[in-house]
């Protein structure tokens, strides 16, 4: 299992369109992705799931990979995150 931590950056906190490009991008790996926010943690595969977890601005999160392609994944999760969900490759 790898994991790391951020703070979301994002001016409108994790609404829809970034949770759902979230989504897309961890659904495109075998590994089981999960995101932490304080004592709640959500499936990073289901809207729902992330949607309810209440992530704004300044808010601390930790991403979760864990299984056979855990470290690309959490990078992909990372640049997407870093890039402020901007389109990325």
């Amino acid at each position: 299992m790898v994991q790391k931590d951020f703070v979301f950056e994002n001016e409108a906190g994790l609404h829809a369109r970034p949770a759902a490009r979230l989504i897309k991008t961890a659904g495109g790996f075998q590994s089981d992705i999960s995101i932490i926010h304080g004592t709640k943690k959500g499936n990073a595969k289901s809207l729902l799931s992330v949607l309810a977890l209440g992530i704004f601005k300044g808010t601390q999160i930790t991403i979760q990979a864990d299984g056979p392609d855990e470290v690309a994944a959490l990078y992909k999760i990372e640049k997407l995150i870093e890039s402020n969900f901007s389109e990325i490759d």
